[in-house]
């Protein structure tokens, strides 16, 4: 049996026996995605499973949204239209006044509604960071 005839004979064993090999396992999906990290910087490793949350862009890669009150201007960058300088006036805007709702984002020099319609699919406000007003303060 010369060489190409037995590469023809391999050939065709493979084909045959293809669809008797075992499919791979799909990856389970990461229901629960958590920072390996401390809170206090943006997610640089994730594991499936209790911890704390993720922070910073890593968010975005995980289907969830960047909390409008709390994302730094680095993370704030990787939305679709903001840049540095729009990054910027989010974080002095909130420190002057955090935002109480994704349509408070006006307030920042640069987003009108179309900007704000763009964003709302990346942004939230986690109504537990709103601090409350007391009473008879406007």
């Amino acid at each position: 049996m010369d060489g190409v005839s037995r590469a023809a004979w391999v050939l065709a064993a493979g084909l045959l026996l293809w669809p008797l090999l075992p499919a791979p396992e799909p990856e389970p999906e990461c229901a629960r995605p958590a920072a390996l990290a401390s809170e206090r910087v943006p997610t640089v490793a994730v594991r499936c499973g209790g911890g704390p949350p993720l922070r910073g862009a890593a968010r975005l890669l995980f289907d969830q949204r960047l909390d409008a009150n709390r994302a730094d201007a680095a993370s704030l960058e990787t939305l679709p239209g903001i840049g540095p300088v729009r990054a910027a006036a989010i974080v002095a805007e909130r420190e002057r006044r955090p935002f109480a709702s994704l349509e408070e984002l006006v307030r920042v020099p640069g987003i009108g509604p179309r900007t704000l319609a763009r964003l709302r699919s990346w942004l939230e406000i986690e109504p537990a960071r709103v601090p409350l007003r007391r009473r008879g303060s406007g």
